[in-house]
């Protein structure tokens, strides 16, 4: 394998990579270049399609069925191959963990819901729900204060 790098600031970046076949190196590589293109953006899977996503589209991320989805405001939903605490390093802080499965972006927050059980909900703009953690919801009342 041979490896360039030109450095020239009066060029577009771009960069190119010729590969015998598909492997999980060369998707890493695509994610990777991606990824650190546009740090307000995420690499996440529409089917089996990479795209990149926007954190202010994202409205919430959580775990279903073993799967990091980003629920967007365009009522479509993504697969993100990133543990829920790998993404806590990487969204900007109006991003809050409200339970140990899910992340929700502040932006998109309608209002609190008291349950019957002395429980929070927490209910987005778009309609998602979940339930807020009491140790979350802590924190979240700190910060709104």
């Amino acid at each position: 394998m041979k490896f360039k790098l030109f450095i020239e600031p009066s060029k577009a970046e771009i960069v190119e990579a010729y590969i015998h076949q598909k492997s999980d190196f060369s998707a890493q590589l695509k994610e990777f270049v991606l990824s650190n293109g546009n740090s307000n953006t995420i690499v996440a899977y529409d089917d089996k399609d990479l795209t990149m996503v926007s954190f202010s589209d994202i409205v919430m991320i959580t775990i279903v069925e073993n799967k990091v989805l980003a629920f967007c405001n365009n009522d479509k939903q993504y697969h993100i191959r990133k543990r829920l605490y790998q993404l806590t390093d990487l969204l900007p802080s109006n991003f809050w963990k409200i339970n140990k499965s899910a992340i929700a972006n502040r932006n998109y927050i309608d209002h609190f819901e008291e349950t019957k059980n002395s429980g929070v909900n927490i209910i987005m703009k778009n309609g998602l729900t979940d339930y807020v953690s009491r140790r979350c919801f802590a924190k979240i009342r700190k910060e709104l204060n």
